[in-house]
């Protein structure tokens, strides 16, 4: 089933499927496409819950502008409150995994278990060494054999896709280089900040 949540003065497009304990999905920078067999599979055993961030798929952009990664984590902290979430399981890949680490530093209380899957944000090697490929730099080709074990699964056949279809990718593709152009794909604020703001949220919500 896929709906529109109205929430915190903006919408969002849920994909949601199974039942069981809540299982809420951050979808990579490619978007969701809900013919991903691991929807299916998450949702054998869990209530799936799947959003498409700000900008991609049905989404719109927040206030018509892009907000931030802190942005995200807080509207998704909303979102799991608005659908009553508890010990639910947290999965975010890739862009999703960026936003899932955000969201945990902030606050746990209504997930029990967290899985981040080749996730975006965090740098770990000096200032000058490339952590994390710049796939607008790459052809499609190499973002494949980068991005996939087997590069032919992440293969789209663009030229049979509807019109709907491709401009939700052309915008997708805008949303992602808006959210992690610079610094690229990496949060450089000091623990410290995330945790005043973390306790910030946790105050107002307690």
């Amino acid at each position: 089933m896929t709906r529109t949540v109205r929430l915190a003065g903006t919408s969002l497009e849920l994909v949601e499927r199974g039942q069981g304990r809540p299982l809420l999905f951050l979808h990579a920078g490619e978007g969701l496409a809900a013919k991903r067999p691991w929807l299916d599979l998450l949702s054998r055993h869990h209530r799936m819950i799947a959003p498409s961030h700000p900008g991609f798929g049905a989404s719109p952009l927040i206030d018509g502008g892009v907000g931030g990664i802190d942005d995200l984590a807080y509207l998704y902290l909303d979102l799991a409150r608005e659908l009553g979430l508890e010990d639910a399981a947290l999965v975010g890949a890739d862009l999703g995994g960026w936003i899932a680490a955000e969201m945990m530093v902030r606050s746990t209380a209504r997930f029990s278990c967290l899985v981040l899957v080749a996730p975006l944000g965090i740098k770990l090697r000096g200032r000058d060494e490339r952590d994390i490929a710049d796939i607008h730099a790459m052809t499609r080709a190499e973002y494949l054999q980068a991005a996939w074990a087997d590069p032919a699964k992440g293969e789209v056949d663009y030229a049979a896709l509807p019109d709907s279809e491709l401009t939700a990718i052309v915008r997708g593709r805008e949303a992602l280089a808006l959210y992690g152009w610079k610094p690229y794909m990496l949060n450089p604020e000091p623990k410290e900040t995330a945790a005043v703001a973390a306790q910030s949220y946790r105050s107002a919500h307690a």
